[in-house]
């Protein structure tokens, strides 16, 4: 066997190791966010819609590298998958308990507003001890209604979820059952199902762009999130051409793309005094919160942010 060129070690084992830690890193960014938001009971401005197709992406991604027999792939998407299942576990978990929280504020002001005439509970005896015990009625009705998660919640998370995980059970079926399939058509078939749900995502970092040029000015850009997104995607866009798996080197060529743009702005278009005062209160939210949206491209994740900003702001970091 022909010793490797340095080439070869770069763009073949340098890149794509780095994509992986660099990815990793950036699938573990949300969980410090969802542990804080635990604590304190309430998700806050935190969007787990994204964690519910990092999740999709990531199970794809995983798919790709077992029949492709490539390490890095999928070491590089296993461990976001294992974050994203508990990420979505918590959000289901704090979705459910802020529906039921509201739910019981909304039916504790709607039930005072009823018997404002009606303040005390008479003792017995009483003329109005009718009107008082079916105002103990109401109030017992309201409580076991929200205790007993008796009240519909919605489940539009649940079905995020749910639809990416029957989608891969389809598709793992029909890959491990229909025999005519050769090993080719079984990559092109979880590549194009995996890039798409990738490139769902390209709407955040050319949102960001158009706001910047709108607005020219630069602080709805986050910079280490830009930074790594942008390296992330360049590693693994070099990987996926250097070994000729354009499922990989295309998404991560646009997802570069798009960092480059975006840096480009960034100096082109300084921050102003004003924006960069606000923007500094909205880093620490941002280090997690950007994150929030991690979608691996075979190598590569979409990161959009669970705030506003953020979701603005999101970019695509490889990741195997």
């Amino acid at each position: 066997m022909a010793p490797l060129s340095a080439k070869e070690i770069i763009l073949e084992y340098v890149c794509p190791c780095f994509g992986m830690i660099l990815g990793n890193f950036m699938f573990a960014a949300p969980v410090q966010d969802l542990k804080a938001a635990i604590v304190k009971g309430d998700l806050g401005s935190l969007n787990p819609t994204p964690w519910g197709f990092m999740m999709g992406n990531c199970m794809g991604w995983v798919l790709y590298g077992t029949l492709l027999k490539n390490m890095w792939v999928f070491f590089g998407n296993a461990p976001g998958l294992l974050i994203s299942i508990w990420l979505n576990l918590g959000a289901v978990k704090l979705l459910y308990q802020g529906h039921h929280v509201k739910e019981m504020r909304e039916s504790t002001v709607a039930f005072l507003d009823k018997k404002e005439q009606q303040p005390r509970i008479p003792a017995a005896g009483d003329e109005d001890n009718e009107t008082a015990t079916n105002s103990t009625e109401d109030w017992a009705t309201i409580i076991y209604n929200v205790t007993s998660q008796a009240t519909p919640a919605p489940a539009r998370h649940e079905a995020i979820v749910m639809f990416m995980s029957t989608l891969w059970v389809i598709l793992g079926t029909i890959l491990a059952f229909v025999d005519v399939m050769d090993m080719d058509a079984k990559l092109w078939m979880v590549g194009i199902v995996t890039n798409c749900i990738l490139f769902f995502f390209y709407g955040a970092p050319l949102s960001t762009i158009f706001t910047v040029l709108k607005e020219r000015d630069s602080v709805s850009i986050h910079i280490p999130t830009m930074i790594l997104n942008t390296a992330n995607a360049s590693f693994w866009c070099a990987y996926g051409l250097a070994i000729s798996d354009y499922f990989i080197g295309v998404p991560n060529g646009l997802g570069a793309i798009f960092g480059g743009i975006q840096i480009f702005l960034y100096m082109t278009f300084p921050r102003s005094s004003s924006s960069s005062s606000s923007g500094a209160a909205k880093d620490a939210t941002e280090r997690g919160s950007g994150a929030t949206q991690e979608t691996q491209v075979g190598s590569s994740t979409q990161i959009n942010s669970a705030t506003t900003r953020d979701a603005e702001n999101g970019a695509e970091v490889a990741s195997a």
